[in-house]
């Protein structure tokens, strides 16, 4: 009896030690260390007084915005997507001369009208022919009404058919406050906002000889090579490298812009737009809003700088485990970004419970994966641990 009573008490005593081996033990918890860094509270922009501006840096996202944006008159800058889907159509490279399409009588009777109503106009004659580079420097840099049709002509077969591809490819983009009635932007109907302009600003920028076009303060036009200016007059200054102007009565002044800038060890594109600007007796509605948009640019430039988000070998979370000491994840790579004041920076630390984990880091419209790795490895519980754990 009585040894039936020590070998039942031993077996209760070893099904107690088995239970408290196997009891689950506490997950190790993760703190986050890492602060991430803040230029400021607040933007210091003095915005256009005209109805609506926006303002972006690539890579980087919106900076701000002024006025409502929503969709009024564009005038010209009309040409920017009629120059892009001619691009999408028959991509042209650098250096190359593309498919030229013969001019028609119909042609010059549609100039002569437009310069008749002191219209931008890009001269031609009967039977001339325009290749596609000649084409796209008449839309971009004298940004002729005429070349316009003549290029929706050439694409499309019609102004009409070619402005229902234009409809399109602005949904396809995500312009969605944007409309077009024409390839010209002479009709007030053509109305988008500044963040749509911006957006097809940046995508047609990404095309070498979109972008080689667009920077040109003239180009030579004719048979007479007579120079036509661009109308962008402060492409070229203060790094201005684009883009497209309008100016109407409806319209009143436009310019969508772009100036790359380096900062630190980035090189970063301020992209942005001005619309609907009002002149006065004095200055002319589109120096108005060249001089707007400069001034958006300047601004903004004096306030990017070049952070370090993280670096190789910095901590940036503490893993404790009851069994045994701290142990931290560092990140394996170093990252900088170019930063505005306001701009929001969010990490997240993800770790499984093994030797490695991941930081995610974002910043405006980007984002980094870094990886992390502990500084040393995590053991797991002793028997010893599992065996005395909340005793």
């Amino acid at each position: 009896m009585v040894k039936w009573a020590y070998w039942a008490g031993a077996g209760v005593i070893l099904a107690a030690l088995a239970a408290q081996v196997a009891r689950p033990v506490s997950r190790p918890t993760l703190r986050t260390t890492l602060k991430m860094p803040k230029l400021g509270t607040k933007l210091q922009m003095d915005w256009p007084s005209g109805p609506e501006s926006y303002l972006a840096l690539s890579p980087g996202g919106t900076v701000g915005t002024s006025g409502p944006n929503q969709a009024i008159p564009v005038g010209s800058v009309t040409k920017m997507m009629t120059a892009y889907l001619i691009l999408q159509k028959h991509p042209l490279a650098i250096g190359s001369q593309g498919p030229s399409v013969s001019v028609t009588p119909h042609d010059v009777t549609e100039y002569r009208h437009d310069l008749s109503g002191n219209q931008s106009v890009a001269k031609v004659y009967a039977g001339e022919k325009l290749s596609e580079e000649k084409i796209l420097k008449g839309l971009l840099v004298a940004s002729g009404n005429n070349i316009a049709h003549i290029a929706a002509d050439w694409v499309s077969g019609s102004s009409a058919a070619f402005t229902r591809l234009m409809n399109q490819e602005a949904k396809k983009l995500g312009m969605h406050h944007t409309h077009f009635v024409g390839p010209s932007g002479l009709n007030p109907g053509n109305v988008s906002n500044p963040r749509d302009e911006t957006l097809l600003a940046e995508k047609a920028m990404q095309i070498p000889i979109f972008r080689e076009i667009v920077r040109m303060p003239q180009v030579s036009w004719g048979r007479s090579h007579r120079t036509i200016d661009n109308f962008n007059y402060v492409v070229g200054h203060d790094g201005i490298t684009g883009v497209k102007t309008g100016s109407t009565v409806m319209a009143g002044g436009c310019f969508v812009f772009s100036a790359p800038r380096t900062v630190g060890s980035h090189v970063v594109t301020i992209y942005g737009s001005v619309l609907g600007q009002a002149g006065t007796a004095q200055l002319p509605q589109l120096q108005y809003a060249l001089n707007d948009g400069e001034s958006l640019i300047n601004q903004l430039s004096a306030q990017l700088k070049s952070v370090y988000l993280i670096h190789a070998g910095q901590k940036v979370a503490s893993i404790q485990a009851p069994w045994t000491h701290q142990v931290s994840l560092k990140a394996e790579k170093t990252v900088s970004a170019v930063l505005w004041p306001t701009e929001r920076v969010k990490e997240t630390v993800h770790w499984q419970g093994n030797n490695r984990g991941r930081l995610v880091i974002q910043a405006g419209a980007e984002n980094w994966s870094v990886p992390l790795k502990l500084s040393s490895p995590l053991p797991k519980p002793s028997l010893s641990y599992r065996l005395t754990r909340g005793l």
